[in-house]
């Protein structure tokens, strides 16, 4: 025992000792006096090391003396008899130097204690936690099918010399981590399944053919549900509600929910493909809240266009699908019902403020425009914030402005704090998200918000609203705003340059009406059109200057293609926002491209502007950048990022993009 004691306290440093005395040798044939000199060294150090190994062997071996119970620990507990395994171990190695009888049962180390390190028994066992004075391993410690708490405490010699031992304490708590994994798995989680196009699967079709469409449906849901174990029922003709435990949802996560590609196949005789939303609450202290949870989630679903599932717990929403284009689903007698709402909260209100997202484009101050004509209608001081300094549409903010008939409407936020009463209405337009408009802190002032938009919803989304039009299968915010106007403003009281900046930012968001321009954009531009609004000088407000058009040409000639059709320009040229939007649209006219995406600095930060033609879903792009918009355009902002840095992060965005998408094919061939 002392022998092998020895051999493991002592590193082997004879050699080093050999090779000294070698050394002072051959130093003898050049000088005598370095040679003795060396030796003596050589002597001192020798002693030192074998006087204080003896001291340590000393140390080690009363201390486990101690530890088996030795002589005059009579009335001491023998320590062998602990009913935990215990282990004595050196503290820079890990070597184990002692365990008792516990620790053999948790693993057979009775040919072999001195030979084995912590490292052998636990991967990646280190001691760091005891140097910092903690008397507990930061996690469990798994030793073949069962689980250990690990305490320990390093071992101080009497005579308060560096300590090189460490005591640990194998505490087993199997069981006990056993019934939490059970309770965390057996958790109940609320899932709400919705039918998105219900109205358009069954439209103009025979009873029959309804019954034989929803009852596919029916059974493509019920076979997805039966292989979990949980309940399953349909309480609405287009709604179903699921119960299940968290793991069952860990189970149809993994199988990346099947359900949505195998609904999708079933086809309408009008060649509509029926889709499904799914919105699941976990997390939750009570079934109330879950329930609560999965109305938002499927409510945040149906917002970003529908054939997906969100998850949504008390901290955060998780996206899975979306690979649907967004279906027109709003009527007007929802435009009907809003408008009423936003104009009866206008009347309720002391004054209106409209606000959009910040860098504004025309599209916003357009929409910005048509809520302030209504706002006027009704007799209520009106005024659009923003910053004059960052916007991006003054060629209409100019316009508007000369017209006379806007004098003193715009101003900035700093104006606007000391005009706010606790009655005001803020309207945000062209955004959801809190910290995207244009002064995210004085949004925190107004107890009365309403919000018009048409991007897919973001997690972090406006909420609380007293009014909430949020269509994501619109074209543009103006488009929304056109549509209320036709119910709260007679014709006749729109003027021309109000119809003229609604127009120009649909025109803006549909590039030149040939990207989600659908049927109700053409009646709202209609609509603007028998207001007086002349798309001549509307075309003029998207001119060039020779200086951008340059720019522009010098950003598409630094684009790379990838195999998956998606074009990359990165820039290291300071250019405006509009010209990298131009660009990536410009890009979209080559043969083969799927979309483009464009990138440029400005100060510390890398402005990245996405686009497609509905086959990319850009959004989910962009919000893997941190960033978000729509199906057809969307944008980021890097901060503190170089554009090497930028470039490389946008195509390991396109690739886990493209990867998840070909893995959503693959299930749908399956």
């Amino acid at each position: 025992m002392e022998k092998r004691l020895s051999r493991i306290l002592e590193p082997g440093f004879g050699m080093y000792f050999v090779v000294f005395l070698l050394f002072a040798c051959v130093s003898a044939f050049f000088s005598l006096f370095l040679a003795l000199f060396e030796m003596l060294v050589c002597a001192v150090l020798y002693i030192y090391y074998v006087v204080t190994m003896r001291r340590r062997n000393r140390e080690m071996l009363q201390y486990l003396e101690a530890l088996s119970g030795g002589a005059g620990n009579e009335t001491r507990q023998n320590f062998s008899d602990l009913p935990m395994p215990i282990t004595v171990c050196m503290i820079g190695n890990g070597q184990i130097v002692w365990c008792n009888d516990q620790f053999h049962d948790v693993y057979d180390m009775k040919d072999s204690m001195f030979e084995q390190t912590l490292e052998d028994i636990v991967p990646g066992f280190d001691t760091s936690w005891l140097l910092d004075k903690r008397a507990v391993y930061p996690s469990e410690v798994k030793i073949g099918d069962k689980y250990y708490t690990v305490m320990g405490s390093r071992v101080h010699p009497s005579d308060g010399s560096t300590s090189v031992l460490m005591t640990l304490y194998w505490i087993d708590m199997t069981e006990l981590i056993s019934l939490r994994r059970e309770h965390e798995e057996s958790k109940p989680v609320v899932s709400i399944v919705s039918i998105d196009n219900y109205e358009e699967l069954v439209k103009n079709v025979s009873d029959s053919e309804k019954a034989t469409l929803l009852a596919a449906i029916d059974n493509r849901i019920g076979e997805w549900g039966k292989n979990i174990h949980g309940v399953l029922r349909k309480y609405d003709r287009d709604k179903y509600i699921f119960v299940m435990e968290e793991r069952d949802l860990a189970q149809i996560t993994q199988d990346k929910f099947s359900v949505l590609d195998s609904v999708r196949s079933i086809v309408s005789r009008e060649g509509i493909n029926a889709t499904l939303s799914i919105g699941i609450g976990r997390d939750g202290k009570t079934l109330e809240e879950k329930y609560e949870f999965a109305l938002l989630a499927l409510d945040m679903a149906l917002s970003r266009g529908g054939d997906q599932t969100v998850i949504k717990n008390r901290y955060a929403f998780e996206f899975f699908g979306g690979v649907a284009k967004e279906v027109e689903k709003r009527t007007k007698v929802k435009s009907r019902v809003m408008a009423n709402a936003l104009g009866q909260l206008m009347r309720d209100s002391s004054q209106v403020f409209v606000m959009g997202h910040h860098h504004s484009d025309i599209d916003a101050i357009g929409a910005a425009v048509g809520v302030a004509c209504a706002a006027r209608s009704r007799g209520k001081q009106v005024h659009i914030i923003l910053r004059r300094a960052q916007t991006l549409a003054m060629p209409l903010l100019e316009r508007v402005e000369a017209s006379g008939e806007y004098d003193g409407v715009f101003i900035e936020p700093e104006e606007a704090v000391a005009m706010i009463d606790g009655n005001s209405l803020m309207v945000v337009v062209d955004t959801n998200r809190p910290d995207f408009v244009d002064a995210p802190e004085l949004l925190l002032r107004f107890r009365k918000v309403a919000v018009i938009d048409h991007h897919r919803r973001a997690a972090d989304y406006i909420e609380n609203c007293a009014v909430n039009m949020h269509e994501p299968s619109a074209s543009s915010a103006s488009e929304l705003v056109s549509e209320l106007l036709q119910y709260m403003v007679p014709n006749q009281t729109i003027s021309r340059i109000e119809a003229e900046s609604l127009l120009a930012g649909i025109y803006l968001d549909t590039k030149g009406f040939s990207i989600k321009a659908g049927v109700r954009t053409f009646e709202a531009a209609a609509y603007l059109r028998r207001a007086g609004a002349d798309m001549v000088i509307i075309k003029r407000m998207f001119q060039n200057t020779f200086t951008e058009y340059m720019q522009r040409e010098r950003v598409i000639s630094r684009a790379e293609t990838t195999s998956c059709g998606i074009v990359v320009a990165v820039t290291d040229d300071e250019i405006s926002r509009p010209t990298a939007a131009q660009a990536a649209d410009e890009l979209l006219n080559i043969i083969g491209v799927k979309g483009s995406v464009v990138a440029f600095p400005m100060q510390d930060d890398v402005i990245v502007s996405a686009r497609s033609m509905g086959n990319v879903n850009v959004q989910v792009l962009a919000e893997m950048l941190g960033g978000g918009g729509s199906l057809t355009a969307a944008g980021a902002q890097l901060k503190n990022t170089t554009c090497a840095q930028a470039k490389e992060r946008i195509f390991q965005a396109i690739s886990a993009y493209m990867e998840s998408q070909s893995a959503q094919e693959d299930d749908e061939k399956l």
